[in-house]
């Protein structure tokens, strides 16, 4: 009567410890990224605000409303955040060019100084752990199997003694 939606799917035990390991390695990254954030004086999301305005594909498109967006974060959280960024001179405040309603944000000089620094600090960790975190999502996402091993090519023939000449 209930149907298979009320039985949870059986989770293998391997898959229990790729979880765990996985989320661990998650914890780690995002843990050095914090403390090489507030190094600079930054708060994550403040970092993740200049790091989403300097990749925004065109200037213009980077309103508060984007930003939001960008950050998972709702439209006032934005704009607190963008004030308080713009009283520490990392970002400022526009007219949209075309559409003078329009508010966008950019990055200042110090802003982009600031993401520079951070970033360089960054990648290197992000190169020595990036790896580690991908195998341990890989586990997660085959189930935490152990690969199957490529089959030969030969082994979806038949064998040539049931085959029927023609």
């Amino acid at each position: 009567m209930f149907g298979s939606f009320m039985d949870p799917p059986r989770i293998p035990e391997t898959l229990w410890s790729a979880l765990a390991e996985f989320r661990y390695a998650i914890r780690r990254f995002l843990d050095f990224s914090v403390r090489a954030t507030r190094r600079e004086g930054l708060l994550p999301q403040q970092h993740q605000l200049l790091l989403a305005l300097r990749a925004a594909e065109r200037p213009d498109e980077a309103t508060v409303g984007y930003l939001a967006s960008r950050l998972v974060i709702r439209h006032h959280s934005a704009v607190g955040l963008v004030d308080r960024m713009a009283r520490r001179g990392l970002v400022r405040r526009g007219r949209h060019p075309a559409d003078r309603r329009r508010v966008i944000v950019q990055l200042t000089p110090r802003g982009e100084a600031t993401l520079l620094r951070l970033t360089r600090a960054l990648l290197q960790e992000y190169r020595t752990e990036g790896p580690v975190l991908v195998r341990a999502l890989e586990r997660v996402v085959r189930g935490a199997r152990r690969p199957e091993r490529p089959r030969s090519p030969r082994a979806d023939r038949p064998s040539r003694k049931g085959r029927k000449r023609s």
